[in-house]
């Protein structure tokens, strides 16, 4: 007799918590809680094989969820990111306490909101997302995940990001793609942003969004950043070798870059209204040779006499047009023997992946 998937999947996720679990108590730590002194990571010291298991966990029980669940709940998912939009136009988060609870007609008044309102926002991400608990009726409370928008200046730009440039764009995208065009102002962001303009020209026009996506940029993974210094030698540019990164925010990966390779000096580039503040925020010890500088990269590339020009996660945002013409304004200046580095996302075949890495990848 055949077991069905959904018992297969059942077995998968069984003995894969099992796994997980010997590794919190072989390490001593804490079992992964929504509670408000949570850690951030739920499975820290993990080896190769802990972080294949808690991937195939999760992969099984999103099958198994939408194997339960039915094609219909496939089809209307809860969609709805109001809530979580609010919270971060609201600036709610900060005003909870961190280790108590507050009244939602005090909150509601801290925060400019009707109390009503307010309620319907805690009230639904505390039981789609657990942002935000309600341990007596009428008192809020932080969780783990909200918390993280009190302590965390990153995650608060990411969540920016997300739920204030992204979200109105993804609305409107549909009606960019009836468009047919490749052009980068013709796009979901565009029309959201009733603007003719790019994202990144709308972004010029716009400092303190700017600084946000700036801030959101700087939450690159470690094992990107430690990939990208593993992948190039990097050690074998001659000391004093300047490095530029085009495209770069506000110096995140060249920093990490010029603390493993001490002889390499870095020029990052990006437009104005995004590096604005950067080198005074530089850790001291790199000002001397870390750099920011303002450059539009459609425009002929400054700096000439450079060993690597490094273009990181930048190339993905543009049509192949503007991608041949930011490679050609660099070319034009390259010194003999100077080479072009891509770090980027490359899209695997279909079914080439794990599901969560290609749900993540496309």
């Amino acid at each position: 007799m055949s077991t069905s998937r959904i018992i297969q999947l059942a077995r998968l996720i069984a003995s894969g918590t099992q796994t997980l679990d010997e590794h919190l108590i072989q390490n001593d730590l804490p079992p992964p809680s929504f509670a408000v002194e949570a850690p951030t990571e739920p499975f820290p010291q993990a080896t190769w094989d802990v972080a294949r298991t808690r991937t195939e966990v999760i992969e099984a029980t999103i099958e198994l969820r939408q194997l339960l669940e039915g094609p219909v709940k496939l089809l209307l998912p809860e969609s709805n990111f109001a809530p979580l939009a609010s919270i971060y136009r609201f600036n709610i988060a900060h005003h909870v306490p961190v280790d108590g609870s507050i009244l939602f007609s005090h909150l509601a008044e801290k925060c400019g909101l009707l109390e009503h309102d307010l309620k319907r926002i805690i009230r639904f991400t505390s039981v789609h997302h657990r942002v935000f608990a309600e341990p007596e009726e009428g008192l809020v409370a932080h969780t783990a995940a909200s918390r993280l928008l009190v302590d965390n200046d990153m995650i608060r730009d990411l969540m920016g990001l997300t739920f204030a440039e992204c979200w109105p764009a993804h609305a409107r995208t549909p009606d960019a793609i009836a468009l047919r065009s490749s052009e980068p102002n013709i796009s979901g962001y565009s029309l959201a942003n009733n603007t003719h303009l790019n994202m990144f020209e709308y972004l010029e026009q716009n400092p303190d969004r700017a600084r946000r996506f700036a801030g959101a940029m700087a939450s690159t993974s470690q094992t990107s950043l430690d990939a990208l210094a593993e992948y190039f030698e990097w050690s074998a540019l001659p000391p004093g070798a300047t490095v530029v990164d085009v495209g770069g925010a506000q110096g995140h990966v060249s920093l990490h870059l010029a603390k493993c390779f001490p002889t390499l000096t870095f020029m990052v580039q990006d437009i104005a209204e995004v590096i604005e503040g950067g080198q005074e925020s530089l850790p001291k010890e790199m000002k001397d040779r870390v750099r920011l500088e303002a450059h539009d990269m459609f425009t002929p590339q400054p700096s000439r006499d450079v060993e690597v020009y490094l273009l990181r996660y930048v190339l993905h945002d543009w049509s192949d047009e503007y991608c041949v013409r930011v490679i050609e304004n660099i070319v034009e200046g390259m010194k003999k023997g100077a080479k072009i580095v891509l770090q980027e996302h490359v899209l695997a075949e279909r079914g080439t992946l794990g599901m969560v890495q290609e749900m993540q990848m496309r």
